[in-house]
C-alpha cells in the first residue's frame, strides 16, 4: 500500500472536503486499491449474524459499498448510516435499488452522532475508522458495545499496518500537535495485534480476525451475552 492510498498525516484538507471531493472516483479507487476487494467485502457480510430483520448500523457507509451483498443476503435487514460527508450520501441516496428504502442515513460525524444502547443486531464499518488514535478508537469501541444488543457483532474492515508502519505514522501524527478529535484526512491505521487488544479492553468477547491481506483485515467481535456493561 503506498503513501497515496494512505498518506501521512500532514494533509490539511479538512475531512468533509477530502471525501466529499473524491465522491465520483470513490467506489472505482476503493476497487482498485482494496486486495481482493470482492472477498473482503464477502467478509463483512458473512459476520453478520443470522436474522430475518437484523438491525445494523454502518459507520461511515459512504456510497454504500456493501450493500448489495448485504441485501442480498438479508433482502429485510433495516440499516442506519451515518456518514460526515453530504456528497456520499447523496451518491447512496440517488442509488435506485430494491433496498433502497430500507436504509435511514445520518449526516454526521459518528464521533459525536448517538449510537443509541442495545439499538442494533450489529454494527459495521468499512474503511472508515483510520484516521483517528487508539485512545479515540477505544472510546467509539465502547460506545459501539453499548450500541449492540446482547450478543450482537461488530465488523471492523479497515486498513492494517505492521509495527513499524503504524508507529511512524503514530510518531508523524503526534509531532503535528494536532487535536485527537481532528477533522483532517488523516490516515492512522493499526496492527492487527493493537486493534484486537482494544476490543478486549472495550468489553467484547472474543475478537477475530477473519480476512487479513498485508494492508487489510476484517476483524469480527461479539458483546457481551449477559447483557451490557456499564461505560466507564
Amino acid at each position: 500500500m503506498g503513501e497515496d492510498i494512505v498518506g501521512l498525516p500532514g494533509n490539511a484538507a479538512e475531512m468533509i472536503a477530502f471525501f466529499d471531493k473524491r465522491t465520483a472516483e470513490y467506489e472505482a479507487h476503493m476497487r482498485e486499491n482494496i486486495e481482493d476487494f470482492d472477498e473482503f467485502y464477502e467478509s463483512v457480510v458473512a459476520a453478520l449474524p443470522a436474522s430475518r430483520r437484523p438491525r445494523i448500523l454502518d459507520l461511515g457507509i459512504g456510497t454504500g459499498l456493501e450493500l448489495d451483498r448485504l441485501f442480498a443476503r438479508f433482502p429485510s435487514a433495516r440499516v442506519t448510516g451515518i456518514d460526515v460527508s453530504r456528497g456520499m450520501l447523496d451518491t447512496l441516496g440517488a442509488k435506485a435499488r430494491p433496498w433502497s428504502g430500507r436504509v435511514r442515513t445520518i449526516h454526521a460525524s459518528f464521533l459525536e452522532a448517538d449510537l443509541g444502547c442495545t439499538a442494533y443486531d450489529a454494527v459495521l464499518s468499512v474503511m472508515a475508522l483510520h484516521h483517528w488514535v487508539p485512545h479515540v478508537k477505544l472510546d467509539l469501541y465502547r460506545r459501539i458495545r453499548c450500541a449492540l444488543t446482547p450478543g450482537g457483532v461488530f465488523i471492523n474492515a479497515d486498513y492494517v499496518a505492521s509495527t513499524e508502519e503504524s508507529s511512524r505514522r503514530l510518531t508523524a501524527y503526534r509531532a503535528a500537535d494536532l487535536d485527537d478529535h481532528h477533522t483532517r484526512h488523516i490516515d492512522l491505521p493499526l496492527t492487527v495485534e493493537i486493534e484486537r487488544r482494544l476490543l478486549d479492553e472495550a468489553g467484547f468477547a472474543g475478537p477475530r480476525v477473519t480476512f487479513r491481506r498485508a494492508h487489510c483485515a476484517t476483524l469480527v467481535a461479539q458483546a457481551p451475552t449477559e447483557g451490557i456493561r456499564p461505560l466507564g
